[in-house]
């Protein structure tokens, strides 16, 4: 069962992206300021596209389904932050609500599914105690059809869809090698010595044009942040593929920060609306969206940008 659930997901992502043509609906994450005084619809938003009014045509909710996909990248082997790391994940899926199906992944040497969404805590719980934390660090390889899947998913069903990585790899440690080595050492002028993190950052931008057009949110949790110039152009990208989505990234300095790190990301993912809207006749390739509430001026956060594929 668990891999005619994955073939069917990559086939869905092997389709590639529709035309612009095809599009006619988006789905855009949003966040209320405070704890609304009575149920939220569809009626309680007002939205433009580009300008140009935009109907919102439905609304899910926290209290509503969601389905989160789960990937763990722990490729560092540290017990030291694997551990609590472990156990936080483990408190913090018991705590989601009946609705919530997780569906749990590891992404380092390559996507693996380790269970189908489910809302059967405890196995989960057993999967994940017992993953082997070593290997090759896999989000940015992953990073892509996951994030297809998970898009596949949003579009073609009422619930809320959310990716959620939890990381401890080093920017070093893919398969890849992004390290940008010296060419030339006796070239004083050699670009690859003045600029150690360009091949990063390159791989980095490529992946946010991809994530630009895709409408599920996704959030990443770098339980060991590191210093060094390379991996600090490394985490700057993590956050901004994350943003790009309307999702976001917390990062863990230390490893009493591992929990709190791992506790707001499932709050924040748990807490989104998720608001459809449909698409003026006239739009560009970059949608710029805007949100409000008819009635009074609650506070939203929300996904301002979405690039719409082309034929």
């Amino acid at each position: 069962m668990r891999w005619r659930w994955f073939l069917v997901l990559l086939a869905l992502c092997a389709t590639g992206a529709p035309p612009r043509g095809t599009f006619f609906q988006i789905r855009v994450p949003v966040w209320l300021e405070g704890d609304p005084d009575r149920e939220v619809s569809a009626a309680d938003f007002r939205a433009t596209i580009d300008g140009a009014e935009s109907r919102v045509v439905g609304v899910q909710c926290p209290d509503d389904e969601m389905i989160l996909l789960l990937v763990l990248d722990l490729s560092s082997g540290d017990l030291t932050i694997i551990d609590p790391a472990r156990q936080t994940l483990v408190d913090e899926i018991q705590k989601l609500p009946p609705k919530t199906y997780v569906g749990l992944l590891r992404s380092q040497d390559g996507l693996l599914v380790l269970s189908d969404p489910t809302t059967d805590r405890d196995a989960l719980a057993g999967q994940i105690r017992s993953l082997t934390p070593n290997g090759k660090t896999g989000l940015l390889a992953t990073v892509e059809p996951i994030c297809r899947i998970a898009d596949s998913m949003l579009k073609k069903s009422a619930v809320r869809t959310a990716v959620l990585y939890v990381t401890d790899g080093d920017v070093r440690n893919y398969r890849e090698d992004f390290t940008n080595p010296v060419i030339n050492s006796s070239d004083s002028h050699d670009l690859s010595r003045r600029f150690p993190e360009t091949l990063v950052q390159e791989k980095i931008a490529k992946l946010d044009g991809v994530l630009a057009a895709q409408q599920a949110p996704m959030w990443i949790v770098d339980l060991n942040q590191r210093t060094d110039r390379l991996n600090e152009a490394y985490n700057n990208g993590l956050k901004q593929l994350a943003e790009t989505t309307g999702g976001a990234a917390f990062f863990s300095r230390s490893t009493t920060e591992i929990p709190v790190a791992i506790r707001q990301s499932f709050q924040t993912v748990q807490s989104h609306y998720s608001l459809t809207l449909s698409l003026p006749e006239r739009v560009g390739g970059r949608l710029q969206i805007r949100l409000s509430m008819v009635e009074n001026n609650r506070s939203l956060s929300y996904r301002t940008h979405l690039v719409l594929p082309r034929r």
